[in-house]
């Protein structure tokens, strides 16, 4: 089974702790700019979200399931 740990984005950029969290600076999966990713391991969250685009996705780091989501420009079947 493939864990949202596999998934992260190999093209990491820089890594900081800020706030109990680490923040990894990434590709934006929607438009392609930098976004960051907040691993957030008090609240087993994972957020990636980006300042250009506006992209938001928040997920369970144990269970690698989606808990909310925001992306303009991508459209639900």
């Amino acid at each position: 089974m493939k864990t949202l740990q596999n998934l992260v984005d190999t093209k990491m950029f820089s890594t900081h702790v800020v706030d109990a969290a680490t923040v990894i600076e990434v590709c934006c999966p929607n438009c392609g700019s930098c976004a960051e990713r907040h691993h957030l391991e008090s609240e087993h969250l994972i957020r990636t979200q980006c300042p250009t685009c506006d992209y938001l996705m928040i997920t369970c780091s144990q269970t690698g399931k989606v808990i909310e989501a925001y992306a303009p420009g991508i459209f639900a079947r």
